[in-house]
């Protein structure tokens, strides 16, 4: 089979001569179809979610309540549908963006009657061909995980959480295996980056498109990289950009008019979301211009009209658009066009510096509470008395550790529902007894070493240490019967159970032990959670960091009840969370997380405040 040709700078040049050329009326379709997007479609489908959970009788669905929700038709009809939107929704934008590109390739202007022609002819067709549902897991599993290329609003609610993450990778043959994983999906996703623009343009089915993809791309993965990486490099670099100069106008209203710092920073934030959702619109159609044109270099696409061919409008290409006039000639239409999308733009950065008034006036009191993740690990074994010492040297206020039963109904320390990841042992401490377990030592990839310790051995350190704990009761199903009361009289005997607070995976766990000692404080963990605030008697939640949002906040709050995050390592995140005031942080590096605390607290310019909300925007979304 000869190799098919895949042009690398012709490609890539076309794709910016012809967003160039048609500049303008790029600016209105990013405006409508982007802007449909994010702003009705998305807030739509989160919408149904939360419907599909109230009507399977919960306020959110957890990883405690999900067996609860799949026992509802009506609830997962209705999470299906969400689904189905979903993927008719990324379906429809990828399909606007390779119609217009296609139009642009034949020297065609690109009216709105011809696309919806095609892309309703196109979607008719799919509709009616089983083989279409494979577009399910490649538009909201592969593409999101596999990230090449630029993606879409709504593909960034998949992701794989940080905690799942940060337990893989603490084993290096895990680790090994998670990375190689990851490798395969985004080297998968490489090879099939032409499937829409295929499956749109061309009569095809969805194997035929999936296939057909597979084919351009055989020994051409290196060339595909460098097409996505002349969008990428330069989309990174402009908004780049724009989280530099964003904050300028607020740096100046510090030093001469600090009482104006808000508004100028609510009103530079409005402004730049909206010229990165243009930037990240306008390079969208440079890369769907760019895979069009590659595609129809390697003879992929039908009519292919040769690269040198300049863009014009004809009426023996498309007679709807005979009277049209390119971007280049002025015209009333052209006027409108950008009268209309400059109003619109105007409009949406009000109502952005609007919202974003309330987090930029809300100052960093720093009472967020640092909570050392089973100790200080980069100095101790995690859940080890040395890792306790650590974090009670580095200041952490609390520290969160795990303690599991044995089998002769005692207590010890151990996250893990194995001992393979610290001890290379094929057991686990449901199999062990209390004196079997502590005879084991446990090692982390450092060199640290200690004994597995006794939950007595633990509280009566602490105790020592003037050090308050945060302790998770793990539940691994062979607990005695009446395990909770128990647990609760030996922390009282060795140090006052008021002394710490408690936090559980198990909904059974939390209502229990409110039941027992409503005195004491006790969390609920939900590491997914989706619809709004769980049912739980907790005094407060335990979300994973890629669930929190403000909103959710607000909700907790509302509800009286305080919210901690967890794993929290990256400063930014830190400094994000501190802005937020959450209630508190779990993290593995107390350090660094006391450290970024007090520069916060410390910061009273609006500037500083605003440098973050832009990184938490533009850089590290």
């Amino acid at each position: 089979m000869a190799r098919l040709a895949l042009p690398v700078g012709r490609s890539l040049a076309s794709g910016y001569r012809l967003t160039r050329r048609s500049f303008g009326r790029t600016l209105v379709l990013v405006a409508l179809v982007q802007g449909a997007v994010a702003i009705v479609a998305a807030p739509l489908l989160a919408g149904m979610f939360s419907i599909a959970a109230r009507a399977s009788g919960l306020t959110a669905v957890t990883t405690t309540s999900a067996a609860q929700f799949l026992r509802s038709p009506l609830g997962v009809g209705i999470a299906v549908a969400s689904l189905v939107l979903v993927v008719l929704t990324l379906l429809t934008q990828a399909a606007v963006f390779a119609v217009v590109a296609d139009e642009r390739r034949h020297g065609r202007l690109a009216v709105v009657g011809a696309i919806a022609h095609r892309i309703g002819a196109r979607t008719l067709l799919l509709l009616r061909r089983p083989s279409t549902l494979l577009l399910v897991p490649y538009l909201v599993l592969i593409i999101p995980l596999g990230h090449a290329g630029i993606g879409s609003v709504l593909t960034q609610w998949v992701a794989i959480p940080a905690f799942v993450t940060d337990e893989v990778m603490k084993t290096p043959l895990h680790a090994v295996l998670y990375t190689l994983v990851l490798a395969v999906v985004w080297w998968v996703n490489l090879r099939l980056i032409f499937t829409i623009p295929l499956l749109v343009l061309e009569p095809i089915s969805v194997p035929a498109a999936i296939a057909r993809s597979w084919q351009i791309t055989r020994w051409r993965s290196i060339r595909v990289v460098v097409l996505l990486a002349g969008v990428l490099v330069p989309m990174t670099a402009a908004l780049g950009v724009l989280a530099l100069v964003t904050p300028l106008a607020t740096y100046a209203s510090d030093a001469w008019a600090p009482s104006a710092s808000v508004a100028v920073g609510a009103i530079s934030l409005g402004v730049g979301q909206v010229v990165a959702f243009f930037i990240v619109g306008l390079f969208l159609m440079v890369q769907t211009q760019v895979l069009v044109t590659a595609a129809a270099s390697a003879g992929a696409l039908a009519s292919v009209v040769p690269h040198e061919e300049p863009l014009s409008i004809s009426s023996r290409d498309d007679p709807v658009a005979e009277a049209a006039p390119t971007d280049a000639t002025p015209s009333r239409a052209a006027r409108a066009r950008a009268i209309i999308a400059g109003a619109g733009a105007v409009v949406a950065s009000a109502v952005l510096a609007a919202g974003a008034v309330p987090p930029l006036a809300e100052i960093a009191d720093g009472a967020t509470t640092v909570l050392a993740h089973r100790g200080f690990t980069e100095r101790g074994v995690e859940n080890t008395l040395g890792s306790l010492d650590a974090a009670h040297a580095a200041g952490a206020e609390l520290v969160e550790m795990d303690i599991q039963q044995t089998s002769d109904g005692g207590w010890v320390l151990m996250h893990d529902p194995d001992l393979n990841r610290l001890a290379g042992l094929d057991t686990s401490i449901a199999q062990l007894t209390v004196a079997e377990a502590t005879g084991v030592t446990v090692r982390d990839d450092i060199g640290h070493a200690e004994p597995i310790p006794t939950l007595e051995q633990y509280l009566q350190r602490a105790d020592d240490l003037g050090q308050q704990l945060l302790i998770e009761i793990k539940v691994h199903g062979g607990e005695s019967e009446g395990f909770v009361a128990e647990l609760i009289e030996i922390i009282d005997r060795v140090d006052g159970a008021d002394e710490h607070i408690y936090h559980t995976l198990s909904a059974d766990v939390v209502e229990e032990f409110t039941a027992l000692r409503p005195d004491l404080t006790i969390g609920f963990i939900v590491p997914l959670a989706y619809g709004g605030v769980p049912q739980t008697p907790a005094s407060f939640l335990v979300v994973e960091q890629s669930v929190y949002t403000r909103a959710l906040r607000d909700a907790v709050w509302a509800e009286g009840k305080s919210l901690y995050v967890w794993t929290v390592q990256d400063a930014a995140q830190m400094r994000a969370l501190y802005r937020d005031n959450v209630d508190g942080i779990i993290t593995d590096h107390p350090d660094i997380a006391l450290r970024q605390l007090d520069e916060v607290a410390s910061e009273s310019a609006l500037s500083a405040r605003l440098v973050d909300a832009v990184d938490r925007l533009f850089i590290s979304p």
